[in-house]
């Protein structure tokens, strides 16, 4: 390779009027050939070099290694002529004077940055073609996440897979209620124990159980489903093309979820999601988005659709080594989890209920609560969290609370629906009373269960808390 540019090395010649000297040859394989013309060619070993271009004369001497250190000298007489010399008598290249060492020092950095750049790219591209290599010969295992009694779900699974060739793998889920004292104590944390449903407890552990059989048997990828889990079409093809944007050190990739899930910014008001919950993902740019299909969503709940890796069930083994709350308010609120989603998901899941609230509500307090839920734009917050049946999202557990002295570890299970509504109906109470200490109690109200809620979790933050706490005082003092 040529390591200087000629037309470096000519303008330093035509700025200085002199001899130009370095180590440019231009070498070859071996053996003789003929130059294209411009060049002219070193006799010896058929290397060529350039010709000058420029009218003033240019006088260029190479120095080639071991092949010309017994050539005699001749001297220059044309325009473009090279004179062959040995190497105790090749110059220094500060005779090329300040204006030939910066073009050296600009041209080999900027050839340099050139070079990385390009190798960048190659490694870059090469890496998406493996991946889409890889992706088109082998399709990652399917765990389907089903109870052994809940018999009917896993045989509408099986039917939903049928309709795009897919097959799966059953995956026993854990029965929480079944799970004895000791077993609980020694499996589930504190907080869990007595303030969780058997079912977050069962829910949690069953995915806990399919980290640690990837993490420690393999392979590199694996889908997980639950058995409430619909496709959407061509599922297998947009799999791949997933796979094949995902970055080198991902760890989960939800196919489908719910929650903030806004592809380019969330809105203010649901960022509220993310306050009450924690568990915010900072945005990796000024959008979210990652690629083309990717995006990094700001705060997801939801496990019936995710891809994980190896490498990711490795870390969520050892950052949620027992169950402490709904998995994915915990899990997928990990800060150093590399956790990415589809832009346009994958999978959802049925959102069914038969009932908006416990059974032995009256169908006047049904309506009321809904109503008061409607009027303040709860609703259309859940819509716009993927939520389509605002009866799922009425009955999820916030947490349970233990009956006093109950021998049967009975609990009384707090809704989000209702939870919603006394917080509304507290906050409506300023109208009549023409008051804000309302608002203050119900910041109040506001607080304890976000403390209740983070603690859980285990995303805890003063900030929160602090705010809720501070306007609770201001209306209550000067309200």
């Amino acid at each position: 390779p040529l390591f200087l540019p000629q037309a470096i090395v000519a303008q330093a010649c035509t700025d200085r009027g002199q001899q130009a000297a370095g180590p440019w040859p231009m070498a070859t394989l071996g053996g003789t050939h003929q130059p294209p013309p411009g060049l002219v060619s070193n006799p010896a070993s058929g290397a060529a070099l350039p010709t000058a271009t420029s009218a003033t004369p240019i006088h260029i001497r190479c120095w080639q290694p071991g092949a010309c250190a017994h050539r005699p000298k001749a001297s220059p007489s044309s325009h473009g002529a090279a004179t062959w010399l040995s190497p105790p008598e090749a110059p220094s290249i500060r005779q090329l004077g300040v204006s030939g060492t910066l073009g050296l020092g600009l041209s080999l950095s900027a050839r340099s940055v050139a070079r990385r750049r390009r190798c960048r790219t190659r490694r870059r591209h090469l890496g998406a073609a493996l991946a889409k290599a890889v992706g088109t010969t082998s399709q990652p295992p399917i765990l389907v996440v089903n109870l052994d009694r809940s018999v009917e779900r896993w045989e509408l699974c099986q039917s939903e897979f049928a309709k795009q060739g897919l097959e799966a793998e059953r995956f026993s889920a854990t029965y929480g209620k079944a799970m004895s004292p000791d077993e609980l104590k020694e499996k589930a944390t504190f907080g869990a124990r007595y303030l969780c449903t058997p079912g977050m407890i069962g829910c949690f552990m069953s995915h806990l159980r399919i980290w640690h059989r990837v993490a420690e048997q393999g392979p590199a990828a694996v889908v997980v489903f639950e058995d409430d889990v619909l496709l959407y079409p061509g599922f297998s093809d947009r799999l791949q093309t997933l796979m094949a944007e995902l970055p080198s050190d991902w760890d989960v990739c939800l196919l489908g979820a719910v929650g903030c899930i806004a592809t380019d910014r969330e809105a203010f008001h649901m960022k509220l999601f993310g306050f009450l919950t924690g568990g915010r993902r900072r945005s990796p740019g000024s959008t979210r988005s990652v690629s083309e299909h990717l995006y990094v969503p700001y705060r997801p709940a939801g496990t019936h659709a995710y891809l994980i890796s190896q490498k990711g069930a490795q870390a969520l083994v050892r950052l949620c080594p027992k169950p402490r709350y709904h998995v994915d308010l915990t899990a997928w609120s990990q800060p150093s989890l590399k956790l990415f989603a589809a832009k346009e998901f994958l999978a959802t899941q049925r959102f069914g209920g038969t009932s908006t609230v416990s059974k032995g509500r009256a169908p006047v307090t049904k309506r009321f609560l809904r109503w008061t839920v409607d009027m303040v734009g709860i609703t259309r917050m859940v819509e716009m969290g993927g939520i389509p049946n605002l009866k799922w999202a009425w009955t999820v557990a916030c947490f349970a609370l233990p009956v006093p002295f109950s021998t049967t570890r009975r609990r009384v299970i707090v809704e989000l629906g209702p939870v919603a509504s006394v917080f509304v109906l507290i906050t409506l109470a300023c109208l009549p009373l023409k008051s804000l200490k309302p608002l203050g109690a119900a910041f109040l109200y506001l607080a304890s269960l976000v403390a209740v809620i983070r603690w859980l979790a285990g995303t805890q933050h003063v900030a929160p808390l602090s705010v809720l706490l501070a306007l609770a005082c201001i209306c209550l003092c000067w309200g």
